[in-house]
């Protein structure tokens, strides 16, 4: 009766850890294309759907599953079938949630001209997680068969509570425990370990000879997530907000979020263009007898645009809380001044939740064409932006967009933002062709606005109503 329970126990063990890794890996798939596919529900519901439907597949196949003699004449027992589809799907998540060979896959879909995002999350989710997760739905209707007719009613329950519980786990310990104390690459090692210990779970006896294959691609995926592996990539932090990679050409240092050249610091002190644009546009030129202003920066990066001014107060706000400490020791090399405030949280929270009012708010949140927060370039967003600004504070937001309005992107966003901020400047960094009909190619906008203590009443010059002798140009 001991053994009986205690194989009983083991049984829910797997399931519990089927769950834990199905969801943990959904999650995982979600954090580690960011940076090749950006952020957006978009592609966030392609991986979603791709892990659903075959999980779906998989609890029917595993309900249809009879024991039988393969081609080699070996009999494939339920048990075998179990070992099979867990060393598998290991082999399948090594790769589905290890950056490097990631980083290979995307960039080889990108050089043979596959840029739709849509069509390259489809093709990661049907290369690299439709197995897995089909063969582990398989798991739960294929323990039933360790139960008798007379017990599976009732044990049915316990299977599925012990699967959700897993996937709960997955959902919530891989997220706001390990991926924020252990990295997201070691949360990945964590999946594929477990899976290794359910191949030894459901061995009768130790054979080295069948254990080999398991324990190489164990030693593969963790080889591929070590902290080595990743400095080798130039990566000093790889957490679930940010993989951050530091790269430094002699000339410049450069400070990469998800891909996404984030900041830049030359030896002689020159940043990027459109950081130095800001800077001698909008802070050199604030009154040297003025009492220090306040200025609210969203968007983090290297902490650059502060870097020359020892005066004005600094908020900078960004919901990766190790940006501070990524900047300090590898990026700027030395520690923030007094006037330097680090707020690790998500803006629009820390907007609903300040009653703060600043002199001047820098939006520099948006650092590629693939990782344009969605929930900062709504009209509500602008809105709360407006309300956080003193009276005659400017805001200045640093966009990558297409200069010729070209894009869809391009129109909408500048609507939305004048809906806000109608009397606005938008002003053009980077060189540019003003007579390209055709090429999108992106560059850094910057959009200046101020808010003004009332409200300016709007009036249209027409030829039956002019008014423009008692309006004086300046």
């Amino acid at each position: 009766m001991l053994l009986k329970n205690k194989a009983i126990f083991l049984l829910f063990v797997v399931i519990l850890v089927e769950g834990y890794v199905v969801l943990s890996t959904e999650l995982l798939a979600i954090r580690l294309t960011i940076p090749f596919l950006g952020t957006g529900t978009d592609t966030i519901s392609i991986i979603i759907a791709a892990v659903l439907m075959p999980l779906a597949f998989g609890y029917f196949y595993g309900g249809l599953f009879k024991p039988y003699r393969n081609r080699l004449g070996e009999y494939v027992t339920v048990r075998k079938k179990l070992v099979s589809n867990i060393t598998i799907a290991l082999f399948f998540i090594v790769f589905a949630t290890s950056y490097i060979p990631l980083n290979i896959f995307f960039t080889s879909l990108k050089d043979i001209g596959v840029t739709s995002r849509h069509l390259t999350t489809a093709i990661y989710a049907v290369v690299f997680l439709v197995v897995p997760v089909f063969l582990l739905g398989q798991t739960i209707p294929l323990i039933s068969n360790f139960f008798t007719k007379r017990v599976l009613s009732r044990i049915t329950g316990k299977m599925l509570f012990f699967s959700t519980l897993g996937s709960f786990l997955g959902a919530v310990f891989s997220t706001l425990v390990l991926m924020s104390f252990i990295g997201v690459h070691y949360t990945a090692v964590v999946n594929m370990v477990l899976l290794a210990l359910l191949f030894f779970m459901m061995q009768k006896q130790f054979n080295i000879k069948k254990a080999l294959p398991i324990i190489i691609v164990t030693l593969i995926g963790i080889s591929l997530n070590t902290t080595n592996a990743m400095f080798f990539q130039g990566i000093v932090e790889n957490n679930k907000y940010n993989t951050i990679k530091i790269s430094d050409s002699g000339s410049m240092k450069v400070m990469s979020l998800n891909h996404n050249f984030s900041s830049g610091l030359s030896p002689d002190g020159k940043v990027f263009s459109y950081i130095e644009y800001v800077r001698k546009m909008f802070i050199n030129k604030i009154p040297a007898d003025d009492a220090p202003k306040n200025i609210l920066v969203i968007g983090t990066g290297g902490f650059t645009l502060s870097l020359q001014d020892s005066k004005n107060i600094y908020d900078y706000v960004d919901i990766d809380g190790s940006l501070k400490r990524i900047a300090e020791d590898y990026f700027l090399e030395k520690k923030l001044t007094d006037n330097i405030h680090f707020h690790a949280v998500p803006i629009r929270a820390f907007l609903a939740n300040s009653d703060k009012k600043y002199d001047m708010i820098a939006l520099d949140a948006f650092t590629g064409a693939t990782s344009t927060p969605e929930h900062l370039v709504t009209q509500e967003f602008f809105k709360q932006v407006h309300d956080a600004l003193a009276v005659d504070g400017l805001l200045v937001a640093n966009t990558v967009t297409n200069p010729n309005f070209l894009t869809a992107y391009s129109r909408h966003f500048d609507s939305t933002f004048r809906s806000v901020f109608p009397y606005t400047s938008r002003q053009i960094v980077n060189p540019y062709n003003g007579w390209d009909k055709e090429n999108t190619r992106a560059a850094n906008v910057i959009y200046s606005a101020r808010k003004y203590d009332k409200d300016i009443k709007e009036t249209i010059y027409k030829d039956n109503k002019n008014r423009i002798f008692y309006d004086k140009p300046m």
